[in-house]
């Protein structure tokens, strides 16, 4: 009867971690850098350096970032790194998200980012790589694309279902 009790709170409690992730967007922001300048004028903060930014599941790695403060349009967030990587845990039952491109553009407000050049995106063992990829966190859409002038293709790689 114990060992049941255990059991149950067990699996109850592992179920309350899955489907209790943060809000993302309502985690504070913090950035660790080498070096920072903000430009209140212009509504700028570039951070460079081995630069880390964090905000509740969300961990990007870059050479370079800049944060734009945009009223109309909604903050963003500019990496550019050799490559810049982003990840995310977006919920549960779709795990963690992996993206990694020379520049990942995030757009606060509108909950989607942009991979630029040598763009990767994995997610549950897919994996999509191109000239460019575009992913809307909220729809949960995917676009890539590639340009005329790196003739780069897009390559899928799904794996085998269990």
């Amino acid at each position: 009867m114990v060992n049941n009790l255990i059991i149950a709170l067990a699996v109850l409690s592992h179920c309350m971690i899955l489907y209790a992730l943060p809000d993302d967007r309502k985690a504070p922001i913090k950035i660790i850098s080498d070096r920072a300048e903000q430009n209140e004028k212009e509504g700028t903060a570039t951070y460079q350096g081995s630069v880390v930014v964090r905000q509740g599941s969300i961990i990007i790695n870059a050479d370079k970032v800049t944060i734009i403060t945009d009223v109309k349009e909604g903050d963003r967030i500019i990496c550019k790194g050799t490559p810049a990587h982003y990840q995310q845990v977006l919920n549960a039952e779709d795990g963690l998200v992996l993206a990694s491109a020379k520049t990942i553009q995030y757009y606060l407000k509108n909950e989607r980012i942009g991979l630029i050049q040598d763009a990767s995106l994995e997610q549950n063992g897919t994996t999509i790589t191109g000239d460019r990829i575009d992913y809307d966190l909220k729809a949960e859409i995917v676009k890539a694309s590639s340009t005329q002038n790196t003739k780069q293709r897009i390559e899928m790689v799904i794996p085998p279902t269990r």
